[in-house]
């Protein structure tokens, strides 16, 4: 078979992986349910992709009696991708001093779609 009738060959090599920064913010939060006998709730949040690995927290809300914790605050992962695992979670808590803090409640968001998008485009993207 000549070369010109040969068919086209696919370059099937992985992508190398590529540097990424995950930002999470945590702003102003409404219906925090009261956890403490005194009607407060010392509101703070943990960040998490599904290894557990670099699991970062926010600062706690003291003594919030509204149920309106109000944060600023920003997590900042940086990770590497392709990545198995784009799971991540956040997850609430009331912080408690003489026994373990209680979790108020968790959400996990699947980012894979994203960081397919993030890598293709090379560009920031934004998910709210």
């Amino acid at each position: 078979m000549a070369p010109e009738d040969q068919p086209p060959l696919w370059d099937i090599t992985p992508k190398p992986p590529v540097d990424l920064q995950v930002r999470v913010c945590v702003l102003d939060c409404e219906e925090i349910p009261m956890m403490d006998a005194e009607g407060t709730c010392d509101c703070y949040f943990r960040g998490f992709f599904d290894t557990g690995e670099d699991v970062q927290e926010t600062d706690t809300h003291f003594r919030c009696t509204d149920g309106k914790p109000d944060f600023e605050y920003r997590l900042i992962y940086n990770i590497k991708y392709p990545k198995k695992i784009t799971k991540f979670s956040l997850q609430a808590y009331d912080r408690d001093f003489f026994k373990s803090n209680d979790m108020i409640g968790e959400a996990t968001i699947d980012l894979s779609d994203l960081m397919d998008d993030v890598s293709i485009v090379k560009q920031s993207l934004t998910l709210n």
